[in-house]
């Protein structure tokens, strides 16, 4: 599956213009770093694709295969993570997991998909452990879990590196290598290690 995604004259406003008259197209096989000082728009144009706030003015397409879509067929093929969406404190991480997922937790969690990615992102030991007692590179490695469980075909990552030490960042950006070809990637970053996993980048 091929998914493209165009902004045409894209313009977001809080009070002053946040993006001005955007244009790009993104498509699958590729990574895109979003980058822009604080305050430039890349969390609200991330958004904004996945469709959590609408643009001001301007126009999204969706294309799946060159069909033009609507992003409500596009619901369950992507994967959205940012320090502003939290997992459930109450809940353990294999919880969190099976609560997004819909699995029935006398399922084992399906093929065991979830352990697969909790022992990827080093928290396999602490699956059982309430999310309100994780430090912040663990939820931070958690929302990784809950954006790509069900394989998007697009991931759009706001600071996926943020709150991370050497090695948690490492696991992020080695994950992403492994799947950005069959993906479209999508990474809002002012850091330079995260855009160099990107082939291509726009400047707020």
């Amino acid at each position: 599956m091929v998914i493209t995604i165009k902004a045409e004259n894209l313009f977001k406003s809080f009070n002053r213009p946040v993006l001005k008259n955007l244009n790009f197209t993104f498509s699958t096989g590729r990574a895109v770093a979003v980058t822009g000082h604080n305050g430039a728009g890349k969390s609200t144009l991330l958004e904004i694709i996945a469709g959590i706030k609408q643009p001001g003015r301007g126009k999204l397409r969706y294309e799946v295969n060159s069909e033009e879509t609507d992003l409500r067929h596009l619901r369950g093929d992507i994967g959205f993570s940012s320090m502003r969406v939290n997992p459930y404190g109450e809940l353990t991480a294999l919880e969190n997991i099976e609560f997004v997922s819909g699995v029935d937790p006398s399922d084992n969690v399906s093929d065991g998909k979830a352990e697969e990615f909790l022992k990827r992102f080093n928290l396999l030991n602490d699956r059982n452990k309430q999310v309100k007692y994780f430090s912040s590179g663990m939820k931070q490695r958690l929302r990784l879990i809950l954006a790509t469980l069900h394989d998007p075909h697009v991931l759009i990552l706001d600071e996926p590196g943020a709150n991370l030490d050497s090695d948690g960042r490492e696991m992020i950006y080695s994950y992403i290598e492994s799947v950005k070809k069959d993906k479209l990637v999508i990474i809002a970053t002012n850091e330079e290690a995260e855009a160099d996993i990107c082939e291509d980048r726009i400047t707020l």
